[in-house]
């Protein structure tokens, strides 16, 4: 049997639901360590009859690598593990050291991530001191797992990463809650519903958005177009202000249920998040839905799974062209049903149940 701690200082309903998965295998005892994640930021979790030990400490994502009380609580589980995982990130460098000096003093179980190809500073930039520390992590882990095999490629390549120990698992969502609701079905022809999906902050640009869709509006007063927002979190005002002035915009609030997500995903043609986007991405294949966003150097990983004019499309961020752009999607809904269709096939091949493969041959291989 593999014991495995992972540390996840910021656990929501994406990681319940596929470590869940995880912690099914046959050979795998999981235990996981949360804090209180990034509060009053849209975060949202669920409670089920988890198949992982489940561990919480009211400790914030900012402060959980330097409390003390997190470090006695991981010495303590440390004793019956055999890996331990935590985020490569610069605010767990302290926690980090920590595992390194408690590591050899115990000197048997191994240090493991699972996290991006590189550490970044503030909006996505990358500097020397993110360069170094990716590599100072690289080095002291006993194995990296990335989230994409290009991720992989590109760490690889790089330097930043020895071959020898690096492993990549498509990162993902449960599949297998979506399909106990959902069939595919191709998006609706008698409207035009943008969907946005996800947390309510600065860096998902909900406020471009609202201003394309108040400008679409504008041009086609004929076509049906409707905007739908599942999410939560500090830019919220903006969409309060917006659902006022217009009956066509929808707002659903955090919604963590497949069973509640569903019938909105059926019903939207495209999902559109101008800024960061990630995991959001896989949830728009799994449903079979194209997904837009603009081109940006701060995307996660899983921007790679977009294929442009085959499943989605990267927009330029200059209004006027985006715009036009937009404008001749909605007219040509045979474009959009191969989107869909090609959307669907992509996440078909993110589902979780390769993720658990690909995570136990990472652990297995020695």
């Amino acid at each position: 049997m593999t014991k495995i701690l992972w540390i996840s200082p910021a656990f929501n309903h994406y990681k319940a639901r596929f470590l869940n998965h995880l912690a099914g295998s046959e050979d795998i005892s999981l235990t996981i360590l949360a804090g209180s994640g990034r509060i009053g930021q849209g975060d949202e979790e669920i409670k089920d009859d988890w198949k992982f030990k489940f561990i919480r400490e009211n400790v914030s994502k900012d402060n959980f690598g330097k409390v003390n009380r997190i470090r006695k609580r991981i010495k303590w589980l440390a004793n019956e593990m055999d890996y331990i995982l935590i985020p490569a990130e610069k605010k767990n460098t302290l926690l980090f050291i920590y595992l390194l000096w408690l590591r050899y003093k115990l000197k048997h179980f191994k240090l493991i991530s699972y996290n991006h190809p590189i550490l970044k500073s503030a909006n996505g930039k990358i500097r020397i001191i993110d360069r170094w520390m990716t590599k100072f992590y690289y080095t002291k882990l006993d194995k990296v797992i990335f989230y994409t095999e290009e991720s992989c490629k590109y760490a690889i390549e790089k330097g930043y990463v020895d071959p020898s120990k690096a492993y990549w698992a498509n990162n993902t969502l449960d599949n297998t809650e979506i399909e106990k609701y959902y069939t595919y079905t191709p998006s609706p022809t008698d409207s035009f519903t943008f969907l946005f999906i996800g947390r309510l902050i600065p860096t998902k640009r909900i406020d471009v958005l609202l201003n394309y869709f108040s400008e679409l509006k504008k041009i086609l007063p004929n076509q049906s177009l409707k905007l739908e927002i599942i999410g939560d979190g500090p830019k919220s005002d903006l969409v309060k202000y917006a659902k006022e002035k217009d009956k066509d915009i929808q707002w659903h609030g955090s919604l963590v249920d497949e069973k509640e997500i569903s019938p909105i995903m059926t019903r939207c043609n495209v999902v559109f998040i101008p800024g960061h986007s990630g995991l959001s991405i896989n949830h728009a294949f799994m449903y079979g839905r194209p997904y837009l966003t603009i081109k940006s150097q701060s995307h996660g990983p899983e921007i790679f799974y977009i294929k442009e004019n085959e499943n989605g499309y990267f927009l330029s961020g200059d209004r006027k062209r985006d715009i036009a752009f937009l404008q001749e999607l909605i007219r040509d809904r045979q474009k959009i049903i191969k989107w869909s269709d090609n959307a669907y096939i992509t996440g078909r091949k993110l589902s979780v149940q390769n993720w658990v493969k690909k995570i136990l041959n990472a652990l297995k291989d020695e």
